[in-house]
């Protein structure tokens, strides 16, 4: 009886590469797809992901926000509030595939039963998963092997206190069909993972197969990553090769080095292996500058990270390595002098009046005199400090000045919100971008959000707000007409380049290890160069495809590889300045998308929540 492998894949919607729906509804064509048989795939299901959490939790969202007394803690959107949040994903996929491209190609006799047995699978997994609400479901038969791509959303129906009586969870969905938690490893998730594995079988053995056990326990791949791994399989396979040559064709010395050089790949495999299956960890510091280390030094030392909105994740193997860089860094010392000056810019954003200013600094335990001269003398002891000894900004005709500046610019904030308020819709973005810039104001003078300086060197000020610049910055590009669309339309742009540059420097890269193979072959034919690589007879009918090169002129292939170095040099750097575009426009449409939304300042308050509540964790170390 013939044997299938099965493989059952599920990701998360917030993991890069972990959902693609645009991929899967072929909204854009990918080197891996054969456009001439698109028309082949099969749609089952194709709803847009907030139409589902409308059609799902609406009525729940409703009935929650009516029983709210106060307006934030309303949810406008529950989609934006599940993406941007950190308990649940708003989204999973799972990809589904009998066989592989040795087994079950799309074209041969058994790739299309293998569809048969997906067809089957996709049509009853609502009566086993009645807590998964498909919104996205495709088969697809234009790629090597027939796969399914089922992007769902888990609800639980069974209402909680305080809370929605229908919403997004995993866990309470696995529950409610019945799926617990044993042990730590045999957990829901697992549980359930295993039952559906179970019912392919089952489809294998209705279909007259049996299951092909690989033991596969690695991530779905990518089809670079997959392609790079087998050439790594066929590398690894060729030295195992070398390894069992007689005496007669090779020395014994010769043997023993691949021998040796051999044990060392491998080792080196299983480690990256290792490595590579290593779960996630958040990471995050209360304090910038240490974060800012940290990342610098990682750069350094060239181990991965992704950053995150609240800090950064890496792999749990590196763990060690970072524990070891935070050591190293050193909190810097202020003085009591800029101690005081930064409360004092601090608190002066959160007070109205210069009196007002000088009963905050008394709450934070400052002992204040006045008379001719006001002085200041920190809770831990210590001088007085005067006021007007700590620079040109802090005298108190200064700090009366600052404070009327900073009414100032409220007020002529609170008038152009007026004036567009009253000539516009109250959801235009003209309207939300100015709002957001009044909460960002109040929400600062409630002591809730962090000082961002633009320029170190002068004190805090709505004038010197780097957070501030960048939503002013915003605030021009919507004057000037720019809409959600346009941002995304300029991201999309911009990730096409970047797309389009890591191909060029692919493609870079294979040519000039071609010239690297090509220079190998030529000094052993010309210069009798003993080599790992080529033996005499390779190298010898390599350069047969090469007849214009000859012992006058072989030395012109050092030119060509320093052209195409030139070239790859040119195309990393161009690339890098791509990527900083491509970022900024995922910033500011991710920033646009929440202001118009009307999250972005609450966003801001929940990381610096986070941030401050992270002093109680050990080492900013946080479950991924």
């Amino acid at each position: 009886m013939k044997q299938l492998s099965i493989s059952f894949t599920l990701s998360k919607a917030s993991q890069q590469h972990g959902a693609n729906v645009e991929h899967n509804n072929r909204d854009f064509i990918a080197r891996n797809i054969d456009p001439s048989r698109v028309h082949e795939n099969v749609t089952y299901v194709r709803q847009e992901v907030h139409e589902a959490y409308s059609e799902l939790f609406g009525k729940a969202i409703e009935e929650y926000n009516n029983k709210q007394k106060r307006s934030d803690r309303k949810i406008s959107d529950y989609y934006e509030h599940i993406a941007n949040g950190r308990r649940e994903e708003a989204f999973y996929e799972i990809v589904v595939q009998f066989g592989d491209v040795n087994t079950a190609a799309c074209k041969s006799e058994t790739g299309q039963i293998t569809k048969q047995m997906l067809d089957e699978y996709i049509r009853s997994f609502r009566k086993r998963n009645p807590n998964l609400y498909i919104f996205n479901a495709v088969l697809h038969m234009d790629e090597a092997t027939p796969h399914l791509h089922i992007d769902f959303i888990p609800f639980y129906t069974q209402a909680r206190k305080n809370s929605l009586s229908k919403g997004v969870s995993m866990r309470a969905a696995l529950d409610e069909q019945g799926f617990g938690a044993t042990t730590f490893k045999q957990n829901r998730l697992v549980e359930w993972e295993e039952s559906e594995r179970t019912y392919m079988e089952q489809l294998l053995n209705k279909y007259g197969f049996t299951r092909e056990d690989k033991n596969a326990k690695y991530a779905h791949q990518t089809v670079d990553e997959f392609k790079k791994a087998k050439d790594e399989k066929k590398m690894i396979s060729a030295i195992r090769k070398v390894k069992n040559v007689s005496d007669a064709e090779l020395s014994a010395e010769h043997i023993r080095q691949l021998k040796t050089k051999l044990l060392s790949l491998e080792r080196k495999t299983e480690t990256l292996e290792k490595e590579k299956q290593s779960p996630y960890k958040s990471f995050y510091y209360s304090s910038p500058d240490k974060q800012s280390f940290v990342q610098t030094k990682l750069d350094e030392l060239k181990i991965p990270y992704r950053e995150t909105e609240n800090g950064f994740e890496a792999q749990e193997c590196y763990i060690e390595q970072i524990r070891n860089i935070e050591k190293e860094y050193k909190t810097p010392r202020s003085s009591a002098r800029e101690i005081l000056r930064q409360d004092i810019d601090r608190l002066l954003m959160q007070s109205r009046t210069f009196d007002e200013l000088l009963e905050k600094l008394k709450k934070e335990n400052y002992t204040v005199k006045t008379g001719k001269y006001i002085s200041v003398k920190p809770a831990h002891g210590g001088q007085a400090i005067r006021l007007k000894s700590l620079g040109e900004f802090y005298s108190e005709y200064a700090l009366r000045n600052r404070i009327n500046a900073k009414l100032k610019y409220e007020s002529e904030l609170a008038k152009k919100l007026n004036s567009e308020k009253a000539n516009r819709p109250a959801d235009a973005p003209q309207v939300m971008i100015l709002r957001t810039i009044q909460m960002y104001t109040i929400t600062f003078s409630r002591g809730l959000l962090p000082m961002k300086k633009r320029n170190p060197q002068k004190p805090f000020a709505w004038n010197n707000d780097s957070e501030l610049d960048r939503l002013m910055e915003l605030n021009r590009k919507i004057n000037s007409g720019a809409t959600l669309e346009t941002f995304r339309k300029e991201f999309a742009d911009a990730e096409k380049t970047v797309s389009e540059k890591e191909k060029q420097i692919e493609k870079s890269k294979s040519a000039l290890k071609s010239f690297y193979d090509l220079q190998e072959q030529i000094q052993i034919v010309f210069e009798g160069k003993k080599s790992e690589i080529f033996s005499p007879e390779q190298a010898r009918q390599a350069l047969q495809a090469y007849p214009n090169i000859t012992k006058e002129n072989y030395h012109n292939i050092e030119t060509l590889i320093e052209s195409e170095t030139e070239t790859l040099r040119k195309e990393e750097s161009d690339y890098q300045t791509e990527k900083e575009k491509l970022e900024k426009a995922d910033e500011l449409l991710s920033m646009a998308e929440k202001v118009i939304g009307g999250t972005y300042i609450q966003t801001l308050a929940a990381e610096e929540r986070h941030r401050r509540e992270s002093d109680y964790l050990p080492n900013g170390l946080k479950q991924a």
